[in-house]
C-alpha cells in the first residue's frame, strides 16, 4: 500500500498541473480577454482622433475657412483654441 500511495505521488509529481487541460483553456480565455482589451483601447483612441479632426473641420467649414488657415494666421488663432476647446469636449 506505502508503495502504491509513493507511486501516485510520483505520477502526480510528472503531471505538473492537475486538470491543465482547464487551466491551459482558462489561461487562454484570459489571454483572449486582454487582447480584445487592448484592441478596444486601440480602436478608441485612434477614433477620438478622427472625431476631433472632424469636429475641427466642421468648425472651420462654419466659419468659411480652412483649417489650415486657422494655424498660418494669427488673428485667427484664437478661433482656433475655442474650436479645441469645444471639440475636446
Amino acid at each position: 500500500m506505502n508503495s502504491e500511495l509513493r507511486r501516485v505521488a510520483v505520477v502526480e509529481k510528472h503531471m505538473g498541473w492537475r486538470w491543465s487541460a482547464a487551466r491551459a483553456a482558462g489561461a487562454a480565455m484570459a489571454t483572449l480577454g486582454m487582447a480584445a482589451l487592448l484592441v478596444a483601447l486601440a480602436c478608441s483612441v485612434s477614433s477620438n482622433r478622427a472625431n476631433n479632426a472632424r469636429c475641427l473641420q466642421a468648425f472651420a467649414n462654419d466659419e468659411h475657412r480652412s483649417v489650415d488657415a486657422f494655424f498660418q494666421d494669427p488673428a485667427l488663432q484664437d478661433s482656433l483654441v475655442q474650436a479645441i476647446d469645444q471639440c475636446s469636449r
